[in-house]
């Protein structure tokens, strides 16, 4: 008698999951990496190039950056290099940009935004309005408030852990002095910009799936919310930790930059969080006798609007304040940590982690190599520090 009950219900639920609309739905949602694809092999091939002149460019810096020096530090024998090979100087500063901010397939499957742009502007521009006054009073709190250096203090008073200050290898290579629509500079904050635009996406299927609104319209504005404090948290926090700093874990062996271990952090939960809450809600409106197809497509409207606002905020806030922002977090550093400036290189196979001076000292510019470096310095690169290297103070 229960057999013949039961089974009625599983036919019953076999007949509303409509395999059609669903396989319908899954070639909406894939339709981004489809062009994704097309998309960066064009941009490797077309744009950077692969011939002769431009691989031989790209061992040159390569063979900088194996050494763990600044690219900057090479300028000047790095344009004479592109001027001997034929190379223009934008696209062999864009080659050095791809090495040290690549742009990977996650880059472009954001890229379509732009054949949709008069559209997607007027849906995400209320969430850029109402973000104005929620960044700048987050701002108040994490920084001029030194909430987030207080933080990080207590990385070493509480955990063990040291910071120190190791310059990246892309430092001073993206200058706010520079054009805003250089080929290289537009690579450097795109790079920035999947990290902010996906948490819009997450705060939506985050929102859709626990309160579950009949109305779109509440829930748009509920996610928009959510999104706008995410953002202001994370790209505040992302912005000011370009400054360097790395959390160095001697118990352990560890030696890792403060912003990678906030991405180590963060990318998980949002890259697994979206995977599950994107399969569990598809699933949902399947056998709830939804419209995937519209799911679907809201999907991508939400990933697009994300992505409007992800490029408002690291053109209009990060590249015209992010400046001020991560000097007033450097001088907050150098007051609340003191830390030491290292250099971290690799000569012939041999790993040297040195002191070359304070923090201050090297933002500063008192002590530090100029742009002015040549392959010679580089060949000779252990006994070339010789004369600025000295110990640092036992913190214990």
């Amino acid at each position: 008698m229960n057999i013949l009950e039961v089974e009625p219900s599983h036919r019953d639920m076999a007949s509303t999951l409509d395999i059609g609309n669903l396989m319908w739905a899954i070639g909406i949602l894939a339709l981004p990496v489809l062009l994704a694809v097309p998309g960066k092999i064009l941009y490797q091939t077309v744009i950077l190039g692969v011939g002769p002149a431009e691989r031989n460019y790209r061992s040159t810096v390569q063979k900088i950056l194996d050494s763990g020096m600044q690219v900057e530090q090479f300028r000047e024998v790095l344009d004479e290099e592109a001027r001997r090979l034929g190379l223009k100087a934008s696209r062999a500063k864009l080659n050095e940009t791809d090495m040290l901010y690549p742009l990977s397939l996650t880059h472009f499957l954001l890229v379509p935004m732009i054949l949709i742009l008069p559209i997607i502007a007027i849906i995400s521009l209320p969430i850029i309005i109402m973000g104005i006054p929620v960044l700048y009073i987050l701002e108040v709190i994490l920084i001029r408030r030194r909430i987030l250096i207080n933080a990080i203090k207590l990385l070493e008073t509480w955990f063990g852990k040291q910071i120190i200050h190791i310059p990246d290898a892309g430092n001073d290579h993206c200058s706010n002095d520079a054009k805003v629509l250089d080929a290289s500079n537009i690579a450097v904050h795109f790079h920035k910009v999947p990290r902010v635009v996906f948490l819009g996406l997450f705060s939506w299927l985050i929102i859709h799936w626990t309160l579950r609104l009949d109305s779109q319209i509440t829930e748009f504005v509920f996610a928009g919310l959510f999104y706008i404090l995410l953002l202001g948290i994370v790209g505040i926090v992302a912005t000011a930790l370009e400054s360097n700093l790395v959390l160095v874990d001697p118990a352990r062996g560890r030696i890792i930059p403060i912003a990678d271990w906030l991405d180590s952090m963060l990318t998980p939960i949002v890259g697994v969080g979206l995977i599950f809450l994107l399969g569990r809600d598809l699933m949902t409106e399947a056998r709830d006798d939804g419209n995937t197809i519209l799911f679907s497509a809201t999907v991508l409207m939400v990933l697009y609007c994300a992505t409007a606002v992800g490029v408002t905020f690291q053109w209009g806030y990060a590249w015209w304040h992010g400046k001020t922002i991560r000097k007033q977090f450097e001088k907050q550093a150098i007051d609340k940590l003191n830390p030491q400036s290292y250099d971290l290189t690799r000569h012939r196979g041999r790993i040297q982690l040195n002191v070359r001076c304070s923090m201050a000292e090297r933002i500063e510019g008192s002590i530090g190599h100029t742009s002015n470096l040549t392959f010679t310095d580089l060949d000779n690169l252990p006994t070339a520090h010789d004369e600025s290297l000295k110990s640092p103070d036992n913190p214990l």
